[in-house]
């Protein structure tokens, strides 16, 4: 198993795991793997993004999923170009050019249309500041990040290290967020002035109750 994280991080796991099982053991083998910057794995599907979020001199980072854009084979094209069915379809469908039984070359350009399906979901947790989130967020289908107060105790946010819902929802409208959810509310705001407030600068929020099940 490999487990990513900061490098603080990693040193609790490394604690925790020695409480457990002793100093250098595990039940499994394991890769302790420091976050960096950037990709942090392609899994064919999907790949895992990381970037560094500011809290409270912690090192935290947020993290983005997101699915790789799918040309899908025009029909009117093959049948234009007399492909037959078989193989050779899918070959092109993969990207490969083919050559037809009358020594005829297509190549993928000819017949795949243009690229549709990408999908990103970008999830935040404890942060003080939305400042270089945007590049990250940006055109995100699905925003998770905390809001933890309101506009009006920024100054007690900004003691503790938190946003406001106000900030998260103006980081959603200026990136071009298809849908925010708000999290890590705190217990002295109902739901419905937290949904108040980001609505107000972003109209597709909602609050993240316990078991949301959201499709992207």
């Amino acid at each position: 198993m490999k487990i990513h994280g900061s490098p603080s991080t990693l040193d609790i796991v490394i604690q925790m795991l020695a409480g457990v099982w002793g100093k250098g053991r595990a039940p499994i083998p394991l890769e302790l793997v420091p976050l960096v910057t950037g990709q942090v794995l392609d899994a064919g599907d999907f790949s895992i993004a990381c970037f560094p979020v500011r809290h409270r001199q912690t090192d935290s980072f947020g993290f983005s999923f997101e699915s790789p854009a799918r040309r899908h084979v025009r029909p009117d094209r093959l049948a234009a170009l007399r492909v037959p069915d078989g193989p050779v379809r899918k070959e092109l469908a993969e990207g490969r050019p083919v050559m037809l039984p009358d020594g005829r070359t297509v190549h993928p350009e000819e017949v795949l249309g243009p690229p549709q399906g990408c999908k990103k979901l970008v999830v935040v947790g404890d942060s003080e500041t939305t400042n270089g989130m945007a590049e990250h967020v940006r055109d995100a289908d699905l925003l998770v990040i905390e809001a933890t107060f309101l506009d009006r105790d920024l100054a007690i946010a900004r003691d503790y290290g938190h946003l406001t819902a106000a900030e998260a929802a103006a980081l959603a409208a200026s990136s071009n967020v298809k849908l925010l959810v708000l999290t890590h509310i705190s217990g002295r705001y109902s739901d419905v002035e937290v949904l108040a407030e980001a609505t107000e600068r972003f109209p597709n929020s909602r609050v993240a109750s316990d078991f949301d099940h959201i499709v992207i």
